[in-house]
């Protein structure tokens, strides 16, 4: 469950999408499906009585398409959230201004997530047992923790590069996931095998890059750490993410 103030951000990060996003809805006008547009940030002559039309099996339909989707699937999930607010609580929820004003500047943001190309580390296909969403991954624990972050309604990507100008140092994290309502992209680390010496040992190597990098526990990555590798307690995976989404909110100045 979120906490207030994530649910309040997350409703007044759905509002300012909405805002600035096409409007539209679907159906058939002689005998082709259609996208009805009916409102457009860039062009304020459309409205809802004076509708642009187009025709889906067009590239301009086809792209419109896609963005009046991303609408409905926004204005719903936005009436979800308004109706568990009003179900939760007495008073409405404040209104939060964006773009966000932040204490500390994200190292990455929903930009740079967006830019990432999943699976660029440079493994053996072989060593890529497992896919998920059109995505590889090296172990069952590592797509549980991708179908978590989907699960809770953030797009992931599995090992895309991260590097730093200033640094010679190169990460592969296990996920990647951006937190749109933050401006945000966070990243996961799934430790699988600490029963195991070596494996433990090039475990925290590999934390001490990041560290190195200046990246911080709970505010850039989250990290997994599992006595057994065969035992991934999605729960408790979910608590390390909003830990450190509730972290990253701290820096907030609303």
């Amino acid at each position: 469950m979120i906490s207030r103030r994530h649910h309040e951000i997350k409703i007044s990060y759905l509002k300012y999408r909405i805002r600035n996003m096409i409007h539209g809805y679907f159906g058939k006008r002689g005998g082709h499906n259609v996208v009805y547009i009916t409102y457009d940030p860039t062009n304020r002559s459309i409205k809802p009585d004076h509708k642009r039309i187009l025709r889906i099996d067009t590239e301009e339909g086809r792209i419109a398409a896609e963005a009046v989707t991303e609408y409905i699937e926004k204005k719903a999930e936005l009436q979800y959230l308004m109706e568990l607010w009003n179900a939760t609580y007495c008073r409405e929820p404040r209104e939060i201004q964006y773009p966000l004003r932040k204490v500390r500047k994200n190292i990455f943001n929903s930009q740079y997530f967006k830019d990432a190309k999943p699976n660029m580390n440079d493994y053996k296909r072989e060593e890529l047992k497992i896919e998920y969403k059109g995505q590889w991954f090296r172990s069952k624990n590592e797509m549980s923790a991708a179908q978590i972050i989907n699960e809770m309604g953030y797009k992931f990507k599995s090992e895309i590069h991260v590097a730093l100008a200033h640094s010679d140092l190169d990460h592969f994290p296990d996920v990647s996931f951006d937190v749109e309502e933050l401006d945000l992209m966070m990243m996961a680390e799934i430790d699988g095998k600490l029963d195991k010496g070596n494996y433990r040992l090039k475990s925290m190597e590999r934390q001490y890059g990041y560290f190195e990098d200046g990246f911080r526990e709970f505010k850039d990555i989250v990290f997994m750490r599992l006595s057994d590798p065969t035992v991934f307690d999605p729960e408790h995976f979910k608590m390390l993410v909003y830990a450190a989404i509730e972290a990253n909110i701290d820096d907030v100045i609303c």
